[in-house]
């Protein structure tokens, strides 16, 4: 005999199909769960009232934890929390004599939770969120009827009454009463095992039932139940950052999908060794949500449509898009205020990206990325959030989206907050503050993400989520990728690269100027090198070298390194050179080094750093040393004309992004400087080869020197 409930009985009833796929198959169902939810918060906070916890502001605060914790402050009844709360305080005022809550009764045959009994007076309740129609009562006086059986089974005596709560109600419309006789009894015995012997022959023969004459609005199986068995339907439901598979996932496409959308560490290697039993797979395909992330749709239906083909088959994708999109529309001008007018390749840049509308945007330093994005959000014409990493660039991209746009853009972060409909944020500001900023993440139609190679970090994974009605998202960089691997979690939260404009195409047209990228190598003395790599080592036993002895004594400390810099300097005057660094310590040492130079660094006050910039980019400040965090990307200065790169840095594509600082045009530059280093010792050169390696494959010509400076 078959364990079974009310629930899949009735379900039985409804539809034999339906019970196959659901409780025998066991198919996943694609829906959103946000009203059973709010219903089970309900039912959790009345039942820890009846339990003896009469405290109401204990109990509010378990329910706006729950309401947290099921995440229904970002679902589609986000606003109806007070409405879920005055259904809590409802069920209290109905003043119940309860002995049990969530009362369980079991036998062989069957299960069942009872929300609330009373036995001392033979009473059974039931609490409902959902709305009362004709079909609900006929519905729940059904299972009312069961519930009574059972607890006839349990008891040995009839329930004197057994009632529905329509908690959404008051008065006579809020409860439906049930006073059950001894026919409904027998009546409602014979439906169960009948049907009970009716599972069980299906079970038993193994076949799937037969189709139902017209298929029930809400089954989530319709697509299995096609008439063209050569034909292949998937439906793809797009809730908050995912997107859910509905169809017949076979062994070959969960192979598929698990190994397409998931990646080892890049130092899972090490990792093993150290760790044997770590996981060092990141996965993002969810076999028991069949479900996502929202970045990878594009991918997920071409493998699905390969499937297909491999199976000789058509295929049938449907698009379910279950958000909820701020369509207000927000004032934008015909045309940019500040008289700009895009290039050709910047034109197809926006096209591209809204005819695909989630994307990203792999643009070269200089290809005036900030005037693409700012076209987006003028023909997109919606509530936008702007996100970028960096104080600096926090302010520069206001100005010039004001300047370009003619609006008053918000601003979360460098201590403000002030939200407008188009608004920039810092990521660091947003993450720390995820709870505040929830409710006005979950309304931005259009988000942007500057320099999304970042998009693996946790601080935008975090606000990714709160991004749930969010239509267009775009993904901006020159590089959209990242140098510790995790490339695929870029996309899973703006998408594949969908327009490429590489920075030989722009020098080739004129639009960047061509660099002369230079390595400087042997300028240690030889005998220097082996003295130096002993000073570095603490003369140990079988001594493991430390890399930041080593980066100190080779890089931040090596006075000929240094001297090669400074001689550098020395060979452009009144040019405008940037040096990045990697320590602020060795920021300072070079700033004591090079006459007329600044230092500007993380910890520079705001009102030092700001005119420092405005000195270096308008002034008579032709030497300035930073570090790589603050220059590596997103800063604009056309009129750099070299740049040193000191920080001996791992990263290639933090290299390529360096170089494209210096590659902006400006009348009267005629040529662009960049230089570098071939370093000693094993840990810095083959991270060396790596930068020059990097700009190769970009297309650039790299010559190499030697610059020995003065024992």
């Amino acid at each position: 005999m078959r364990l079974t409930s009310f629930s899949q009985s009735k379900l039985f009833g409804k539809c034999n199909r339906w019970w196959w796929y659901s409780y025998i198959k066991k198919l996943p169902v694609i829906q959103d769960w946000c009203f059973a939810n709010a219903g089970k918060t309900v039912h959790i906070i009345l039942e820890d009232y009846y339990n003896g916890n009469t405290d109401l502001d204990v109990l509010k605060i378990e329910f706006n934890r729950l309401w947290l914790y099921y995440k229904l402050d970002t679902s589609k009844i986000k606003l109806k929390n007070d409405a879920y709360w005055s259904m809590v305080l409802k069920g209290m005022e109905l003043k119940k004599t309860l002995t049990t809550t969530e009362l369980k009764i079991m036998f062989p045959d069957v299960v069942a939770y009872i929300d609330g009994v009373d036995s001392k007076n033979d009473e059974l309740c039931d609490w409902k969120s959902s709305t009362r129609t004709t079909d609900t009562d006929e519905e729940y006086v059904k299972q009312l009827k069961f519930y009574s059986y059972l607890y006839y089974r349990k008891f040995n005596r009839m329930p004197k009454k057994a009632s529905v709560y329509y908690l959404k109600y008051s008065g006579t419309k809020g409860s439906l009463d049930f006073v059950p006789t001894d026919n409904d009894l027998i009546e409602i015995e014979d439906w169960h095992f009948d049907t009970i012997k009716e599972m069980e022959r299906i079970v038993k023969e193994n076949t799937v039932p037969p189709k139902c004459a017209v298929c029930d609005y809400w089954c989530p199986y319709k697509n299995l139940c096609s008439d063209n068995d050569d034909v292949l339907r998937y439906t793809l439901h797009i809730q908050g950052n995912f997107i859910q598979l509905d169809g017949v996932i076979t062994n070959v496409i969960n192979t598929q999908l698990t190994k397409k959308f998931s990646y080892e560490l890049k130092d899972a290697f090490f990792i093993k060794k150290a760790k044997p039993h770590a996981n060092t797979t990141i996965k993002f395909w969810n076999l028991n949500q069949r479900s996502l992330p929202i970045g990878f749709k594009d991918q997920l239906i071409k493998t699905l449509t390969d499937y297909a083909k491999w199976k000789n088959k058509e295929i049938a994708i449907d698009i379910n898009d279950l958000r909820n999109f701020d369509d207000a529309e927000v004032k934008m001008p015909e045309k940019f205020l500040n008289d700009i007018v895009l290039r050709d390749y910047q034109d197809e840049s926006v096209t591209a990206f809204f005819r695909k509308e989630v994307g990203g945007l792999q643009l070269a330093t200089g290809a005036g990325k900030s005037e693409i994005s700012f076209e987006c959000i003028r023909k997109a014409g919606c509530k936008t959030l702007f996100v970028v990493d960096k104080i600096e660039l926090l302010k520069q991209t206001k100005k010039r989206m004001e300047d370009a746009l003619g609006i008053k853009v918000g601003q979360i972060g460098g201590g403000e907050d002030d939200i407008q409909d188009v608004t920039v944020a810092t990521m660091q500001t947003l993450a720390k503050n995820i709870t505040k900023y929830a409710d006005y993440l979950s309304t931005i139609k259009f988000a942007i993400f500057d320099e999304c190679h970042h998009a693996a970090s946790r601080s935008i994974w975090k606000i990714g989520n709160r991004l749930t009605n969010t239509k267009y998202r775009l993904g901006l960089s020159a590089t959209i990728k990242r140098d510790d691997g995790n490339d695929m979690m870029i996309t899973g939260i703006v998408g594949d690269i969908i327009h490429n404009i590489g920075s030989q195409d722009l020098i080739e047209k004129g639009w960047l100027v061509k660099p002369t990228i230079t390595f400087i190598e042997n300028y240690m003395p030889k005998e220097k090198i082996t003295l130096t790599e002993q000073m570095c080592k603490t003369g140990l036993l079988n001594e493991t070298p430390n890399y930041n002895n080593f980066y100190e004594g080779f890089i931040a400390k090596n006075q000929w390194r240094n001297d090669a810099i400074k001689s550098l300097v020395d060979k452009y005057p009144n040019k405008k050179i940037l040096i990045l660094t990697k320590l602020i310590e060795h920021g300072k040492m070079l700033k004591e080094h090079i006459p007329n130079s600044e230092h500007l660094y993380g910890e520079t006050p705001a009102e030092k750093r700001e005119e420092m910039m405005n000195e270096f980019k308008n002034g008579d400040l032709n030497v300035l040393i930073s570090t790589v965090s603050i220059w590596a990307e997103g800063l604009d200065m056309s009129s750099l004309n070299v740049i040193i790169n000191a920080s001996a840095n791992k990263g290639d594509i933090r290299t390529v992004q360096m170089l494209g600082r210096v590659l902006r045009t400006l009348d009267g530059k005629e040529n662009a400087h960049y230089y570098d280093f071939i370093d000693e010792s094993r840990f810095f050169r083959l991270a060396s080869y790596a930068r020059k390696t990097a700009l190769l494959k970009e297309g650039h010509a790299v010559k190499v020197e030697t610059i020995l400076a003065p024992e």
